[in-house]
């Protein structure tokens, strides 16, 4: 029976805080069609693990014919093309949930920053400005939470909405019942969370469906003064629509942008987003933790060992 030393492995986009929790040949860089340059024995490796930087397209997918096995350290995996995997007999694997709870974190992080002006008055504070008249917060208590998507990660942002006092209304394909009512959730249709929602979290998947979900359309929908937080995928949101809307807004926490694979302030839209005094941005680290950061590596380890022994646990294609 084989090993996992019997197989070529390297780990792609491998940072500090990862580096010593993987074995095999690391790189810091995603693995891409531009930097497949960059990577020894392209041709000879049988497995890669990588995350959502990556871009696995036809033409990396053609650059490494020995390709067997794709360890996404990521809940989803849209930047996999799992169609082209499928017709080359080459397993995909995920990990459903390394830490649901570190991304609900950061929603509330997200939305406390603002909600009581912490980045504001400490910047001021800095300045030597110790005043708090400028820092008058909103209240969290009483207000309406609605979670699209009440998957692992929205039913715990659910939890934490609870701890706060605030109503929950939730959007899903799937009603967990029983959990709903351990956190007295209610689980409404998409336009109902939009009109009755003062704060809106989204929490799910990139999917054909769900792509460009937070459109003009709904939007408009949405309350006046409404608070939105994504710690999806950027492309859940048009992010065109949202810049054009940016007064509807009493603050946008983004943790994920449409395209953030190729940031650049010099973008119309991106410049407008980050010099907005209602949004607040940070670089895709709602999943970093240090706790979430051993587990990631965890269960990729895992992974492999369930495609090497056959095993179907964590596998999408």
């Amino acid at each position: 029976m084989k090993t996992i030393n019997d197989y070529q492995i390297a780990h792609f986009d491998i940072g500090p805080a990862f580096a010593p929790h993987f074995k095999e040949t690391k790189y810091s860089f995603p693995i891409n069609s531009q930097n497949l340059s960059k990577v020894e024995n392209l041709k000879e490796l049988d497995i890669i693990t990588l995350k959502s930087t990556s871009k696995v397209d036809a033409d990396v997918l053609k650059a490494m014919p020995a390709l067997k096995a794709i360890i996404s350290r990521t809940v989803g995996a849209n930047h996999v093309d799992l169609e082209n995997c499928q017709k080359l007999n080459i397993s995909v694997w995920h990990i459903p949930d390394y830490g649901a709870f570190a991304i609900a974190e950061h929603v509330f992080a997200l939305l406390l920053s603002q909600t009581r002006k912490i980045i504001k008055t400490s910047q001021l504070t800095q300045k030597g400005i110790f005043d708090w008249e400028d820092g008058q917060g909103y209240t969290l208590k009483n207000k309406t939470l609605g979670i699209i998507g009440v998957g692992k990660t929205g039913k715990e942002t659910a939890k934490i909405a609870a701890g706060f006092q605030m109503k929950v209304l939730g959007y899903d394909i799937y009603h967990d019942e029983q959990f709903a009512k351990s956190v007295k959730l209610r689980y409404v249709i998409l336009d109902e969370l939009l009109q009755n929602s003062d704060v809106i979290s989204i929490n799910i998947p990139l999917l054909k469906q769900t792509h460009h979900l937070i459109d003009e359309n709904c939007i408009k929908k949405m309350k006046d003064k409404v608070i939105l937080i994504n710690v999806s995928r950027g492309e859940i949101i048009d992010t065109k629509a949202l810049v054009n809307n940016l007064k509807k807004f009493r603050y946008i926490g983004l943790d994920v942008l449409e395209g953030e694979d190729k940031f650049d302030l010099h973008d119309p839209l991106i410049s407008k987003l980050v010099k907005s005094e209602n949004v607040c941005l940070t670089p895709h680290i709602a999943f970093f933790t240090d706790l979430t950061t051993e587990e990631i590596a965890k269960i990729s380890y895992s992974n492999i060992e369930n495609f090497i022994n056959g095993k179907t646990e964590n596998r999408l294609v």
